[in-house]
């Protein structure tokens, strides 16, 4: 069985020969494990089912914040603009330009028997990051009007560039924008509906329309929106962080109807605990969720401190776990 094989079979719910998986580590330790393992280890050394792609577009590429930058994380510290009016004459980029598509294809000729999974940032994550992230939050209450006009801006060309995606070769079309932290929403409910949701859903039912899944990531703590997933028809969301979420809630709240791509926890056991609990960790996720509804493993950002022993274990109890 083929790892794109082995992905339709859990979105089919159907028994693979074993679950499906993928993982996410800090930048500066995954640069360095492809040097010593192999371009893109993940795949060559640990035969991971999933590759991530990007569709790669800028909306506003003549208006620049100011960054700073390590190996590991980049960040923000001035915004691009002053008021969200200054991008509304802005000319759009041109949603067929081969440029936005090429990461997708290219992965797609290396890698014929992997599932792609391919990233699209939704609107509120589009535009953000013309301000500040604190100066955004602000405006979402005191300027809807002016928000809703800049994504209303950008929308035709996010839909036709989805819509060139899903005419790609892929099999997931990953929306990706944290709308939840540790304790819980970061935007009201009301606000996600209206700022991202309502927007996504024409994206949704494309792509379901062309035959491809759609998936959603957010870290933090979901269990609050478990049923606007559902009710906007998102296939599985990413990544169900164990230090945050229950496995046992997310099943009973879902009843099938969400699968997972997730479920293993960067943080706690992965990093810290011993191999003994890395490969417990990963049994119970499996018997717990893996074995009642749609599940593909996978992390967020494990740290670069990680034994490696405990990343071979992770691998090495996947491989070994059957339905």
């Amino acid at each position: 069985m083929t790892s794109r094989e082995r992905v339709w079979s859990v979105f089919k719910t159907l028994k693979a020969d074993r679950p499906p998986f993928n993982f996410w580590m800090d930048r500066d330790i995954m640069n360095k494990l492809d040097k010593e393992l192999g371009d893109n280890f993940r795949v060559s050394h640990y035969d991971a089912d999933i590759i991530e792609t990007f569709a790669q577009i800028n909306y506003f590429p003549t208006f620049s914040g100011e960054y700073i930058q390590d190996e590991i994380t980049t960040w923000q510290i001035k915004g691009a603009i002053e008021d969200y009016s200054e991008v509304l004459d802005a000319p759009m980029p041109n949603p067929n330009d081969i440029n936005i598509y090429q990461n997708i294809i290219d992965t797609r000729a290396k890698y014929p028997d992997k599932a792609l999974f391919t990233m699209l940032i939704p609107p509120i994550g589009s535009i953000g990051g013309l301000k500040l992230p604190q100066d955004f939050m602000m405006d979402l209450i005191s300027e809807p009007e002016l928000i809703h006009s800049v994504i209303d801006k950008i929308m035709p060309t996010m839909i036709k560039v989805a819509e060139n995606v899903c005419d790609l070769d892929i099999d997931v079309l990953y929306i990706a924008d944290d709308i939840c932290m540790s304790s819980g929403l970061i935007y009201s409910k009301k606000m996600i509906r209206e700022f991202q949701f309502d927007y996504i859903k024409p994206i949704i039912n494309l792509a379901h329309d062309k035959g491809k899944k759609v998936f959603y990531h957010t870290d933090g703590l979901v269990m609050d929106i478990l049923d606007m997933f559902m009710e906007y028809n998102i296939d599985g969301i990413n990544p169900l962080e164990p230090r945050f979420n229950k496995g046992e809630e997310f099943i009973k709240k879902c009843d099938g109807k969400l699968m997972l791509y997730g479920g293993i926890d960067n943080c706690h056991i992965i990093p810290e605990g011993s191999v003994d609990d890395v490969a417990m960790h990963i049994k119970n996720q499996f018997e717990t969720i893996g074995k009642h509804t749609g599940m593909i493993f996978s992390s967020h950002d494990i740290p670069s401190s990680v034994p490696m022993e405990n990343i071979n274990v992770m691998v090495d109890t996947i491989k070994s776990l059957r339905y």
